[in-house]
């Protein structure tokens, strides 16, 4: 029984140090990692080996990895050194034959915890609460399609009526003014359905509605004219 307690610390640590990394993994996988880089780069920042590969410029370019790899590399460092004291102190103490027990014991209770860890569904339960968790959090919160299309400065999405009178009437969208001033035109609008992502050669015609993404002076010039 004493054994048992002299080991179960540096299970606890092992324990807490997979789940790190898992968390981690997950984390990772969300800003657009694949699952086996997101898993290689965790595990490499907390271990501190391995790190230094082509991949790792992924990592760097973005700053919420980037924020992450930092906390994995700070905590796997504490991580580390705290698992050796509590080895030596945990261990030291005892003589040949319970030190012996202690590391079957180790190895044993590590052998389970993997074999656990790699069930299919138990990686999945965990993947699903960690990526549950993790979206609640600001970083990792999807934003609105609106919200994306207006990163850029001066650009945004706007509604545009053709006319009767409209200098675009009866054109293609290659041919209008639309495609000149370097405008997107996300659907069209006509009647009572609706064209998604209309191809080139689609025609405007008379009382369409056209759901235009670009710079929003070109798209206002154009509603000017109508």
């Amino acid at each position: 029984m004493s054994n048992l307690i002299f080991a179960l610390p540096v299970i606890l640590i092992i324990a807490i140090s997979v789940f790190v990394v898992k968390i981690a993994t997950v984390a990772l996988r969300m800003t657009g990692l694949d699952e086996k880089k997101a898993h290689f780069q965790a595990l490499s920042a907390f271990t501190g080996t391995g790190f230094t590969t082509q991949d790792s410029e992924l990592v760097l370019q973005n700053d919420i990895r980037r924020k992450i790899i930092i906390f994995l590399m700070i905590l796997g460092n504490a991580g580390f050194i705290t698992v050796i004291t509590t080895v030596v102190i945990s261990f030291g103490r005892s003589n040949i034959m319970p030190l012996l027990a202690n590391v079957g014991i180790v190895l044993l209770l590590i052998f389970i915890l993997f074999k656990i860890l790699t069930h299919k569904g138990v990686t999945k339960f965990l993947n699903d609460k960690i990526e549950s968790g993790l979206e609640k959090r600001p970083p990792f919160q999807k934003r609105p399609v609106e919200e994306v299309l207006r990163i850029a400065k001066d650009y945004g999405i706007a509604e545009v009526s053709i006319k009767g009178n409209c200098q675009d009437l009866g054109k293609t969208l290659s041919d209008s003014s639309f495609r000149e001033n370097d405008i997107l035109v996300l659907a069209i609008e006509r009647k009572n359905s609706v064209i998604p992502a209309p191809k080139a050669n689609d025609q405007i015609l008379q009382n369409d509605t056209l759901i235009c993404y670009g710079k929003l002076s070109n798209i206002e010039k154009i509603i000017a004219k109508q």
